[in-house]
């Protein structure tokens, strides 16, 4: 609250609950104010939809990273919210799926998002905790511990892993990579709804 009135140029943090009847109601106004900037592709069918759905919201948690533990704790009822799921179930709707399956398919991907959401979230929350800012940092941070696993004989395939100099080539699994992977496994649903009678 006190950064927000900062921001706002508010000289009280309480002056804010005139505006919301507490701290939830200005929960629910910031995260809906983040869904306004999710974007759904409409009229080009359900993957372009929903992959639109996965990137823009990427790229909305990344600009506000506490958005990723604000949305597993609010419901999603605000204006913008509910703008975009329904953007997204239209889009959903002539595959001719059970709602629970509709819903799966967008919450597979927004469980993708806020997940990864999440991860960078607490990633960034220990690397501040810790003093550290770069990656070689936190490498030479975590330098002794795999030389005593690696030394420990314990744990071959973790320690091959971790001096493999490979290991630090860019990953398989982006994020867009693996949001297009849980669309190829949708897709085996979305084609035995469209098979539907």
């Amino acid at each position: 609250m006190r950064e927000l009135a900062t921001r706002l140029e508010v000289r009280s943090p309480m002056a804010l609950y005139r505006h919301v009847g507490n701290k939830d109601g200005l929960a629910d106004l910031m995260a809906d104010h983040v869904y306004g900037l999710i974007t759904v592709t409409r009229g080009e069918g359900w993957r372009p939809a929903l992959r639109s759905l996965g990137l823009s919201g990427w790229a909305a948690i990344q600009a506000h990273p506490w958005f990723a533990r604000l949305a597993f704790s609010r419901p999603p009822w605000g204006p913008h919210a509910l703008d975009v799921h329904e953007a997204v179930l239209a889009e959903l709707d002539p595959l001719r799926l059970p709602a629970a399956t509709r819903m799966g398919f967008v919450s597979t991907v927004l469980g993708h998002v806020f997940g990864s959401g999440l991860a960078l979230l607490e990633e960034h929350t220990m690397r501040a905790r810790i003093g550290v800012r770069t990656d070689a940092e936190l490498a030479a941070l975590a330098a002794p511990w795999l030389d005593r696993v690696t030394a420990s004989g314990r744990h071959p395939h973790f320690a091959r892993l971790a001096t493999d100099p490979t290991r630090h080539d860019e990953a398989p699994q982006s994020f867009e990579a693996i949001l297009d992977w849980l669309l190829d496994g949708l897709a085996t649903l979305a084609d035995a709804g469209s098979d539907a009678p």
